[in-house]
């Protein structure tokens, strides 16, 4: 019995694990040194002052920082999951990463990194590989 556990918990953090990979794997990739830009506002005063961007990935699943995702995650929830325990919509964060997904399948595409058959299979399972992954589920037995 103790064996089943600790398989059980190796399972559970290689999904937390992948599915963590997969949402900083998109934010990295799209967005780059952009998610972490900063922009000088002026005030009233003339004075300057900087303010950090918000990151899209982590304003749609309600977070503050990716370590506040990563520890949901480790803790054995799902992206569906923080995105509602911060009053989000879990569809959003989805929408979020297929559109990203595609932009990168696009540009990849167009950089003639993957052929048309492949751009079109991977687009093809790209939304239900998504779903699956904000959900903590996954296809393929970790």
């Amino acid at each position: 019995m103790k064996r089943t556990t600790i398989n059980h918990h190796a399972r559970k953090g290689k999904r937390m694990i992948s599915t963590l990979l997969l949402g900083i794997a998109i934010s990295s990739l799209l967005l780059g040194e952009q998610a972490n830009a900063q922009a000088a506002v002026k005030t009233s005063t003339g004075s300057s002052v900087v303010r950090q961007q918000q990151d899209p990935f982590l304003s749609t699943v309600g977070a503050d920082s990716d370590e506040d995702v990563y520890d949901d995650l480790y803790e054995g929830g799902s992206l569906a999951d923080t995105a509602r325990r911060n009053n989000k919509n879990p569809q959003a964060v989805i929408d979020l990463q297929v559109a990203q997904m595609n932009e990168l399948l696009t540009q990849r595409l167009i950089n003639g990194s993957i052929t048309p058959d492949t751009y079109r299979a991977q687009k093809e399972e790209l939304t239900e590989l998504i779903t699956k992954s904000v959900y903590g589920q996954h296809p393929y037995n970790l």
